[in-house]
């Protein structure tokens, strides 16, 4: 007996190494590649987590071809939900969401953000159900919105979004990743929202072991 094969072990680490090599070249592991990138930079506990967010976003919206994200996340000092950091919005859309913030029940019991849960993570919510509040209509062109047609179910149309929550320890709600469709017109597809379901939660044990420190981050109204 003993450990005798008719397999050369040397084609078995050729064949492993070129099944990677083509793994990596399939767009799905790109996306894959690029988050891991992202996750990397956080094992920096001195991390400018400001500008760590902020390249993250322009990272997402240009590898994963999504057409707007804005990250948001708790103020330490009222518990309050604000945004953070944007790519891809017009200068007149980031103005207006600088001086919107919410509280956690927004998040879970508003009767105005009729959201589809997709995960524990991400929810789904469409234009046809005008997921926005008084004071919120100027963070999308609503002229677009109310003419647009949806033609398929693949078809995301301006008005919808959906949310990546970024969580800490147990189901203690950190902040929050919202993206609009594909630059394609499309929603996003499963592989995508899993990347980012990912990176929002790799985002969350960053923020708890820096404190969840807010602090570090500029005002909003001082971002540009």
């Amino acid at each position: 007996m003993g450990s005798e094969s008719a397999v050369n072990p040397d084609l078995i680490k050729k064949r492993m190494r070129l099944a990677y090599q083509y793994a990596c070249s399939n767009p799905a592991n790109e996306r894959m590649d690029c988050v891991h990138n992202l996750i990397t930079k956080l094992a920096d506990f001195d991390i400018d987590m400001h500008k760590y967010l902020q390249e993250a976003a322009d990272t997402i919206c240009e590898k994963l071809s999504i057409q707007e994200i804005t990250i948001g996340l708790r103020s330490p000092s009222d518990g309050l939900y604000r945004y953070e950091v944007m790519s891809g919005l017009t200068e007149a859309e980031w103005e207006a969401h600088k001086p919107l913030s919410y509280k956690l029940e927004d998040f879970f019991s508003s009767p105005i953000y009729k959201y589809m849960q997709i995960s524990r993570f991400t929810r789904l919510l469409l234009a046809e159900d005008y997921p926005y509040a008084s004071g919120e209509e100027a963070t999308i062109e609503m002229d677009v919105m109310l003419q647009s047609k949806r033609k398929s179910l693949e078809d995301a149309i301006e008005g919808d979004y959906l949310d990546i929550l970024i969580y800490g320890e147990g189901d203690d709600l950190l902040g929050w990743i919202e993206i609009s469709g594909m630059k394609s017109g499309l929603f996003p597809d499963v592989e995508t929202i899993k990347c980012l379901e990912l990176l929002a939660s790799v985002i969350g044990v960053a923020l708890t072991q820096h404190g969840a420190s807010a602090t570090q981050f500029k005002p909003a109204d001082t971002q540009t």
